[in-house]
């Protein structure tokens, strides 16, 4: 296992060679009171932005695991540099890293699926990286659900999706969509069903976005419930001590 980046692949890397997947997962540059600013109330900026490291690095493992032949790659937020020796987030062999590309969330997922297709990718996948719980089998089925379908969704409780896949990719698809809102999933299908769009909707799941969600880990850590390796560490030290008042 490596810290990430060693090197951020420049733009004119292709993401992958004609006809293979390609599993993408997006994060934001772990800086302290930048990631998971939600959870503020209960955590410092040190100990959230810690999370989403071990979050990020679970997710990153399950793919490796789930999906072993296809190209995997991290598209983080922003550069980052000295910070990783204190927030780092941990990758499998095999993945690359990129700097996402646009202003919001749907121009960057827009550009890292035009240049996945354009690398001559088959099916596309990005995954956010706060659902590390997540089954093997819901990745798995992410891609297979492509053979048949043209897009692939899988919601997340709080409305928007944990992932998004296609074969293709047409810019109207993420046209008028409200990001990071209750209404993100619902859009999206909208505007895949005006494109016509065969849809394959995945099993529901939730982001740990919360702190109701980190709340969900502390007890399934208490009932003895196996947890991703790294967020079952960062559990163990929270469990130690009382949450901010």
């Amino acid at each position: 296992m490596d810290l990430i980046p060693h090197q951020i692949a420049d733009h004119s890397v292709r993401l992958c060679e004609s006809g293979e997947d390609c599993a993408i997962l997006f994060a934001r540059a772990p800086k302290p009171g930048k990631v998971k600013s939600r959870l503020l109330t209960h955590l410092n900026a040190e100990e959230a932005c810690a999370l989403h490291c071990a979050s990020t690095s679970d997710v990153a493992s399950l793919l490796a695991g789930a999906v072993p032949d296809a190209r995997r790659w991290l598209f983080l937020s922003d550069q980052v540099d000295d910070l990783l020796e204190n927030f780092g987030i941990r990758l499998p062999e095999g993945f690359g890293c990129a700097l996402q590309e646009g202003v919001s969330l749907g121009e960057r997922m827009a550009a890292a699926f035009e240049r996945a297709f354009e690398s001559g990718a088959r099916r596309v996948v990005i995954f956010g990286s706060d659902s590390p719980t997540l089954k093997p089998e819901i990745v798995q089925q992410a891609f297979r659900q492509l053979d048949d379908c043209d897009l692939t969704l899988g919601p997340a409780e709080d409305g928007g999706y944990y992932l998004i896949g296609c074969r293709s990719f047409d810019q109207r698809l993420f046209q008028e969509v409200e990001w990071s809102t209750s209404n993100t999933f619902a859009q999206t299908i909208r505007n895949a069903k005006k494109l016509g769009y065969r849809l394959a909707i995945l099993e529901q799941w939730f982001d740990l976005d919360e702190w109701n969600d980190v709340e969900r880990l502390l007890a399934a850590a208490s009932r003895g419930e196996s947890l991703p390796p790294n967020i079952a560490a960062f559990i163990e030290r929270l469990s130690r001590r009382s949450p901010i008042s």
